[in-house]
């Protein structure tokens, strides 16, 4: 491919416009010097002569596996077949963003890189067929790579709906996966070391009306997982499966995404109805799933709320400074309901601990009732209050029983109200 120079371009875009070679030449100096570097005089030269009416020529399409370093103001066609997070980032004091794709069209595939405002001018999903023009083709790591130009553009030919597939459809081997469902039990996570870099996993399992997995979340995506409860919907996108001890699992590496989500799903009882066991409360044991029936005995003094870092769940401390998250460094924060009540049966009683949707459930009140009652009244009137209208209810509850750390005493965690 023979591509024209600058000053080249300089006297095509002066013939054609009756303007002098110096006038152009300061028309595309004063865009290099508006967008204060980051545009090449290549680019500017492209927005010229767009402002000036000239219609630019065809570029030359060129397969994936032809693609060579150093080749400019082309374009290339194909499928994406994954399409990663968004990353955003600071460098010498200004704030930018970067996602990236990989193309494929049978001759090979490559990652092509969008930046800034690229980022949001772009709905792009796996298996849509597009067509990406005037790229710039360099090397990363002696692979090759592209980076739609300044002045490039994007056509999307057809596009292709997100779609989700059902667990039980799930085989191993399989990239890209997207799935939406409930987290029905979070595991421990767990730190290691592996070529002198550290390194993070969260277990979990999810499920859908299909089936349960074993799902895995690693580094940044185990920190993601923390922000969310069991019991919440999410979607989970561009994770992959492999075989594990319990069969198919799933797993969370540096491509996936995942994100609260809207879409109904089954509750966990009904999710793990073929798999949920009644007990009394004298029957629980450690870590053992079950569901039991009581009668509540009191609802026990506390703050109603704590205060979690808005983007990692992390529970944030409060500094001369403000709110700050030790985890991540943000100082925003939410707040999550919680409560505790003591229950009993014929045989035994245990204090259940409720969390977010389950705890504003519990007591039969919406979030911003609960923060409107806890402006006006203590948090001891409130409990009053909550007491008179709650003892003596029977309420029907599936979770664990754990022991706590602290005091020693048994513990039921609540993952649903039946």
């Amino acid at each position: 491919m023979t591509e024209k120079t600058p000053e080249e371009i300089i006297s095509e875009i002066a013939q054609k416009t009756g303007k002098s070679e110096e006038e152009v030449r300061a028309l595309i100096k004063a865009k290099v010097e508006k967008f204060s570097g980051l545009l090449t005089e290549q680019g500017a030269s492209f927005m010229v002569q767009k402002e000036l009416g000239l219609k630019q020529e065809a570029l030359e399409q060129v397969q994936v596996g032809q693609l060579t370093e150093g080749m400019k103001g082309i374009e290339i066609k194909g499928l994406v077949e994954a399409v990663f997070p968004l990353k955003e980032f600071d460098k010498n004091g200004k704030k930018g963003k970067l996602k990236s794709i990989i193309l494929s069209d049978g001759t090979g595939e490559v990652r092509a890189t969008l930046w800034n405002d690229q980022v949001d001018k772009y709905d792009l999903t796996k298996g849509s067929e597009i067509i990406l023009s005037n790229v710039i083709v360099s090397k990363y790591n002696d692979k090759t790579q592209v980076t739609l130009g300044f002045n490039g553009t994007i056509q999307i030919l057809n596009k292709k709906e997100e779609t989700f597939e059902k667990m039980a459809e799930l085989k191993a081997g399989a990239n890209g996966v997207n799935l939406v469902g409930r987290i029905l039990r979070k595991f421990p996570c767990k730190e290691f070391e592996s070529n002198d870099r550290k390194g993070k996993l969260c277990s979990f399992q999810i499920g859908d009306e299909t089936a349960l997995l074993r799902a895995t979340a690693w580094n940044d995506k185990a920190d993601e997982l923390e922000k969310y409860n069991e019991g919440d919907v999410v979607e989970i996108k561009n994770a992959y499966t492999k075989d594990g001890r319990f069969g198919v699992e799933l797993h969370l590496g540096y491509t996936a995404t995942m994100s609260e989500s809207t879409i109904n799903m089954p509750n966990a009882a009904e999710i793990l109805k073929e798999r949920i066991v009644e007990k009394k409360i004298n029957q629980l044991t450690d870590g053992e799933s079950a569901a039991i029936t009581g009668k509540i005995t009191g609802i026990e003094k506390g703050n109603y709320f704590f205060e979690v870092c808005k983007k990692c769940g992390k529970k944030v401390q409060h500094t001369p400074n403000g709110l700050l998250c030790e985890n991540c460094g943000e100082t925003e924060s939410k707040k999550n309901a919680v409560v505790s009540i003591t229950l009993e049966d014929d045989t035994a009683g245990i204090r259940a601990n409720f969390f977010g949707k389950n705890a504003l459930t519990a007591i039969g009140m919406l979030q911003e009732e609960l923060e409107s009652a806890l402006n006006g009244k203590s948090t001891e009137v409130l409990t009053a209050e909550l007491n008179g209208k709650l003892i003596g209810k029977e309420i029907k509850l599936y979770g664990y029983q754990k022991t706590n750390s602290f005091s020693g005493n048994n513990e039921f965690g609540v993952r649903e109200i039946l």
